[in-house]
């Protein structure tokens, strides 16, 4: 007992402990929407009954004063009408209709009274002259002491001028205002359950869609991707969320699929190699004495650069989904990565490369990943050419794309537009969307003796729609024509 006490002292000593279970109450935040919305439904319909309460109660004291004002103006006015006969009236007592009345002369003498108030001075120490005057008196030595108005008019008897006080009771006033008062005591409480539990199942009604989504989403996993959510029927916030997650649930699975075949084609594409290399080193190994090791050694350098390329492709593919770059984002002189990839070539003397259609463009993006997209198309252009390439690099802006098949659309904004041709043997129009998937070749067996694997065109893809643009197949009659389009930084914000 002496270490709970000991505890409880220590907790009031501390300044955060001064508001106690209240402050700790407060400060703890339920647990749930649903009962979290049903509080603060409890909560504005308790701040409306108060609002409501205090301006009724307000109300209902201005209407009662006003009454008993009214009552006692009445009274005063009626008994000093009569008051023109020349003789004074018989003044009734009090009851809880009529007020108490005073008949007092110029000099402050009381002439008639009440039986309540006979034997006491005016009820008012102004006197009425031109108009009538009132004031609230706490209290009168009669009834039970509750609080009077008292109103007094101007009037004359018999040619003399007096003045006619009339008090009445603002004891209905107290307890009209209790009564309003009991009234919202009894029926507040009422009203805040049916509020609350009107909130809370209403509320509960509006997310029991939310729960069943919660529910499906749980059941979901890594291999059963072609689940969905249950929409609800209409085209509010809670149906659009149903659509956004199936719609999300539809990527993610086309995502798992692309995966899973990604990894079963770099599969194959990774034992190819593998599996020359063992019958190679095998049959080398059981037969040393015959085996022509400098064709041994150039068959599996050969095959190890299939490897070392397959490799740093699927790297690159990797990356080029994920803005990973070997650099930030930056601007990016386009033509500058065009000239050294160009010059490569130039080195290797293969083909003769045309850039007479080159003009400087800069762009915002990765280097690396531009410089991939460069190499590979011209890669491509140089494995399939027979003498010659051509590349264009040029600024567009309203442009129709004209001979590009399905894709051809007005460029509202500024763009780079980079075309590599050869004068190859083309690509076939049933072929040209299939080029850009992953490990996809028109003749395998000649890609694969090329020293192509199929990625290259997939990694073009991939960075150029990362990036914001778009790459096709054009019609073209002496080879293979490749647009790439990215958008530019406007020539304004060059430095």
């Amino acid at each position: 007992m002496s270490v709970v006490a000991g505890r409880i002292a220590d907790g009031a000593s501390r300044p955060q402990g001064r508001l106690g279970w209240l402050g700790r109450l407060l400060r703890r935040r339920p647990s749930g929407i649903r009962v979290r919305l049903t509080l603060l439904a409890v909560l504005v319909v308790g701040a409306g009954l108060v609002l409501a309460s205090v301006v009724v109660l307000a109300l209902v004291r201005n209407d009662l004063n006003g009454n008993a004002r009214s009552a006692a103006t009445e009274r005063a006015q009626d008994t000093a009408s009569q008051l023109t006969s020349g003789a004074l009236p018989v003044l009734p007592g009090t009851n809880e209709d009529r007020p108490v009345l005073q008949i007092v002369d110029q000099h402050g003498t009381v002439l008639a009274a009440s039986p309540e108030l006979r034997g006491r001075g005016p009820l008012l120490p102004q006197r009425p002259t031109d108009h009538a005057v009132g004031s609230r008196l706490r209290r009168l030595p009669i009834g039970d002491g509750a609080p009077y108005w008292v109103v007094g008019v101007p009037a004359h008897l018999a040619g003399r001028p007096v003045a006619v006080y009339a008090a009445a009771s603002l004891e209905p006033v107290g307890e009209g205002v209790d009564a309003a008062l009991s009234a919202f005591l009894v029926a507040s409480p009422v009203i805040l359950v049916v509020a609350g539990g009107t909130a809370w199942l209403l509320v509960g009604r509006a997310l029991r869609p939310v729960e069943a989504m919660r529910r499906q989403v749980a059941e979901i996993t890594s291999s059963e991707l072609d689940l969905r959510v249950p929409e609800p029927p209409g085209t509010d916030e809670i149906g659009r969320l149903a659509r956004t997650m199936n719609a999300m649930l539809e990527r993610l699975q086309q995502a798992g699929e692309r995966q899973r075949q990604f990894v079963s084609d770099a599969s194959h594409e990774l034992r190819s190699p593998l599996a020359v290399l063992r019958t190679r080193t095998e049959v080398g190994l059981a037969h040393p004495a015959a085996t022509e090791w400098p064709v041994f050694a150039r068959d599996v350098h050969r095959e190890v650069g299939r490897l070392d390329q397959l490799v740093e492709e699927l790297l690159e593919l990797s990356r080029s989904g994920n803005g990973s770059g070997a650099a930030p984002a930056s601007s990016v002189d386009l033509d500058e990565l065009l000239l050294t990839e160009v010059e490569a070539i130039r080195a290797r003397g293969q083909v003769d490369v045309d850039l007479s259609g080159l003009s400087p463009v800069r762009v915002q993006g990765y280097p690396q990943q531009l410089r991939a997209v460069v190499r590979n198309l011209l890669d491509n252009a140089e494995r399939h050419a027979h003498a010659r390439i051509a590349v264009r690099l040029f600024p567009v802006g309203d442009v129709s794309g004209r001979g590009y098949g399905n894709v051809g659309r007005v460029e509202a904004d500024p763009a780079a537009e980079l075309v590599v041709a050869d004068d190859g043997p083309g690509v076939d129009p049933t072929h040209r969307e299939q080029v850009f998937d992953r490990f996809f070749r028109v003749q395998s067996a000649r890609d694969r003796n090329s020293g192509g694997v199929g990625l290259g065109l997939a990694i073009v893809h991939d960075v150029v729609t990362s990036h914001g643009g778009r790459v096709w197949v054009a019609d073209s009659q002496t080879g293979a024509e490749f647009h790439v389009r990215l958008p530019v930084i406007p020539p304004g914000a060059l430095p």
